[in-house]
């Protein structure tokens, strides 16, 4: 059995209610520790749930204090996507919210996130810079020859509305935890923040869940000025791309295999991510999603 990366110091809420809350917020240590400790404040004084922290090693009685507080801490330096799978398997709420401790909550319209009739699998959080500008942060999928490629835009502010994402962008947002533990999460074996992004949002995308980008749910960063996604390939990326390009949709509705080139094909995945899950669980493949996101189906 392989041993856990992260150390969990659970809150006595958490160890007492643990299965029965409906939400949970988890910061990510992403800045200095003034930051930190002002966004705990906040979150304590104005959203009354299941807080986490999420950092990175040893803690040596820096929570002691805050004992209505869980945290996560991780041996050494951790992707995005470790530290939410961390939340979601640790929080036992039915939805997280993953947020930075060098941003604000500027927004968080509760009735509308949790309003009923609206499928999804996630609420995209819209970004804010420093000066309270809305940033690019709906990723919208395009084809280009076999592989895939993201475009940004702008999201949408009307009051009511909410866009179609193929993920949340640096993983800001509210998610519903079940769906998201049926996806199983991100691949934790790339080591991308970007491409285990990407990753999850095609999987969610062929399962036929949605990522919606909403006002509902608005953070502003503290001191940046831009967000700027990091789109290196870094070690494990072939995963992505094998599960991204093996599936072809048939007329029919079948799902059939298509092998993908050998440069970005990883044998392991192939057997048993592709064969033995996509294949059987997908409802779409990269063509028919993309194709569906340009006629409207991203609405």
């Amino acid at each position: 059995m392989m041993e856990s990366r992260y150390t969990v110091h659970r809150s006595r809420a958490l160890q007492a209610h643990k299965g029965r809350m409906r939400l949970a917020i988890a910061i990510i240590d992403s800045g200095n520790v003034t930051q930190l400790d002002e966004a705990i404040a906040w979150y304590r004084s104005n959203l009354n749930q299941s807080l986490f922290v999420v950092t990175e090693g040893e803690v040596d009685g820096r929570f002691e204090g805050y004992g209505d507080i869980s945290v996560i801490s991780f041996k050494s330096w951790a992707t995005a996507g470790e530290r939410i799978n961390a939340v979601a398997n640790e929080c036992g709420a039915n939805y997280f919210l993953i947020t930075r401790s060098d941003l604000y909550l500027a927004r968080f319209d509760g009735p509308r996130l949790f309003s009923k009739g609206t499928s999804r699998i996630a609420w995209a959080s819209v970004i804010a810079n420093c000066h309270k500008e809305v940033v690019p942060s709906v990723r919208i999928p395009r084809l280009d020859g076999r592989y895939v490629e993201v475009d940004s835009t702008f999201p949408a502010m009307e009051a009511e509305e909410s866009v179609r994402t193929l993920y949340p962008v640096m993983g800001l947002g509210l998610y519903d935890r079940a769906a998201f533990q049926r996806l199983r999460g991100f691949d934790e074996a790339i080591e991308s923040d970007y491409y285990q992004l990407l990753d999850w949002g095609l999987r969610a995308g062929f399962m036929g869940h949605r990522v919606l980008a909403t006002s509902a749910l608005l953070m502003q960063f503290i001191e940046r000025e831009s967000v700027i996604e990091d789109r290196t390939e870094r070690a494990g990326v072939a995963r992505f791309h094998t599960k991204a390009l093996s599936l072809k949709k048939r007329k029919n509705g079948e799902m059939a295999l298509s092998r993908p080139p050998r440069s970005g094909f990883d044998r392991q995945v192939w057997k048993d991510e592709v064969k033995r899950r996509l294949r059987w669980q997908a409802k779409e493949d990269l063509h028919s999603l993309v194709t569906g996101w340009e006629q409207g189906g991203g609405v």
